[in-house]
């Protein structure tokens, strides 16, 4: 065990040295104390200091949620980048809202511009 004792502060501050453990004069408060915003307010107001209360949280919609739908399968195509620019630019001057619609509108074209036995 170390019997050491560690070294003061030297600062003599009227309170007569007692035990850690002796709790014998303690009370605790019966109500925490009272403040008031006013005083508060009024001096901001004087100093034209405004708040700095966040914004609202704004409600953010996730935009996946908008567009879901049944589909359970993904294509995937490798395609050259000119080849992707070019489908989008032409889904999006057909007007169509996801690549699947211009895919069924390409499909069922080819189907009736070309009378094929095989499909």
């Amino acid at each position: 065990m170390n019997n050491r004792t560690r070294g003061g502060l030297g600062i003599d501050d009227g309170i007569p040295e007692k035990s850690s453990t002796d709790f014998t004069e303690f009370k605790p408060r019966s109500q925490p104390p009272q403040s008031s915003p006013e005083p508060a307010g009024h001096t901001a107001q004087e100093t034209g200091f405004t708040t700095r209360h966040a914004p609202p949280p704004s409600t953010k919609i996730d935009g996946r949620s908008l567009r879901t739908t049944k589909r359970k399968s993904q294509l995937n195509i490798a395609v050259a980048e000119e080849t992707k620019e070019r489908f989008w630019t032409l889904a999006q001057a057909a007007g169509v809202q996801t690549g699947e619609e211009f895919l069924i509108r390409l499909m069922d074209g080819f189907i009736g511009n070309k009378k094929s036995e095989h499909i």
